[in-house]
């Protein structure tokens, strides 16, 4: 009895240490691998962009996936899919991505148009506390903003006069969840993402005098955005006949403020403020957004996915000099293949493979155009025979806005590390009901 009672607490004490290793190395990467030199020029407007991809499974497959479930991993695409994880199971994720860019357009300088970046973006962890009851935690981006350029600026109050403006600005939002989702029935699940919205955006502007140009007023300005955010999903499958497997998706947000606290410093060109106030007013609001997504999967080997996404910005009414942001959709489709062999009468995932396109209008429209974004994806993801991890790979290519009409197309390729460690949860002998 007491070698049973030592043998327990050491196995709560190796779990303790799994779990306390991988938070603590995952916020090592957060801390320490940071964006370098990648400038994104519309992220200029509002808040940033708006990150699209999940950085899980599904991003192989164009992020393909509010209808995808997976017993093995954990799916942030729709909330109602965690209850889908395996019993009994500990599981955490980090993802890590590259980012090459390049830029054309007639505002382009040829011998700087390209730019890369290499950045943390997801920690994530997730257990199955019931039987039908699974849950997750994770921290990811929810908008970027990073860009530097110069410009001609008119002046107001003259007769076509303009001044060269050095514009500058970084930061971006971030997002806290905790997901919970229940199943009801073995063919229904609901899930609801209760997330904290925080980050900051560091802007700066400065004007030269055209007569002189040593003489100038830089604008400096803090942002400091933060909100509870709320978004919901339900999944239903089923089997059809004895190869199929189809699963229905759709997710839900509704209309969200961001509080905001806005520190504005004004300077002139011998560094005496002409102004230093700050403000808390509401300057941004997150739209109502729908997602709906359909799955099918023959011989739980190939799987066919796809999605379509709304967001309703054109009913923030939001615009400035020659932009406005209206409402946004993306579509996109996604391919699995995933390989299995028999270990112990028990079906095991060896690797899987992966493949997605898209296409999608951003809330951005810039001198009457849309910028548009497109592109492909490919992955491949190995289970280790040997141990708890699992790695995948992820190739995107995509364009982004155009060169015509004096604006910029952006031309990346995103290169996305996702690991996954997965464990027994210790659960003192007792069998989940």
């Amino acid at each position: 009895m007491l070698r049973f009672i030592e043998h327990g607490e050491n196995e709560v004490n190796q779990y303790a240490m799994r779990i306390t290793l991988t938070i603590f190395l995952s916020f090592v990467l957060f801390a320490k691998t940071e964006a370098q030199t990648n400038n994104s020029p519309y992220s200029v407007i509002g808040i940033g962009d708006i990150e699209d991809s999940y950085f899980n499974r599904t991003s192989g497959m164009a992020n393909t996936g509010i209808a995808y479930r997976n017993n093995h991993s954990l799916i942030s695409n729709n909330p109602a899919s965690f209850s889908g994880l395996e019993n009994q199971f500990f599981m955490g994720e980090i993802g890590i991505r590259g980012k090459l860019i390049n830029y054309s357009g007639n505002a382009i300088n040829a011998n700087n148009n390209s730019s890369t970046d290499i950045t943390f973006k997801r920690f994530a962890l997730g257990i199955k506390l019931t039987r039908h009851w699974g849950t997750s935690i994770g921290l990811v981006p929810f908008s970027s903003e990073n860009y530097e350029f110069n410009a001609q600026q008119p002046i107001l109050g003259t007769s076509g006069e303009s001044t060269t403006a050095y514009s500058q600005g970084y930061g971006g939002v971030n997002r806290v969840y905790w997901t919970n989702a229940y199943e009801f029935f073995q063919h229904l699940s609901v899930g609801i993402n209760t997330s904290y919205l925080f980050g900051s955006l560091q802007q700066k502007t400065i004007l030269q005098n055209p007569n002189t140009p040593s003489t100038y007023i830089s604008t400096n300005r803090n942002i400091f955005l933060s909100n509870i955010y709320f978004d919901y999903g339900i999944q239903y499958y089923g089997h059809v006949g004895k190869k199929w497997d189809i699963s229905v998706g759709a997710t839900f947000a509704n209309r969200t403020n961001l509080n905001s606290e806005n520190h504005i410093t004004i300077l002139n060109s011998d560094s005496v403020a002409l102004k230093d106030e700050t403000l808390s007013e509401g300057v941004f609001k997150l739209p109502r957004s729908y997602g709906v997504g359909f799955s099918l999967t023959k011989n739980k080997k190939y799987t066919f996915l796809a999605d379509y996404k709304y967001q309703d910005w054109s009913a923030l009414n939001y615009s400035g000099f020659n932009y406005s942001l209206q409402s946004s959709d993306r579509i996109s489709v996604g391919f699995e293949i995933s390989h299995k062999k028999n270990l112990y009468n028990t079906s095991v995932e060896t690797n899987f493979l992966h493949a997605g396109l898209y296409y999608g209008n951003s809330y951005l429209n810039v001198f009457g155009q849309s910028i548009k974004d497109m592109g492909a994806t490919l992955g491949i993801g190995i289970n280790a025979k040997r141990s708890l991890l699992s790695y995948n790979i992820i190739l995107q290519y995509g364009i982004k806005g155009t060169d015509s009409y004096n604006l910029i197309q952006e031309r990346y390729v995103n290169l996305t590390f996702v690991i996954s460690y997965r464990d027994l949860w210790y659960t003192r002998g007792v069998k989940m009901q």
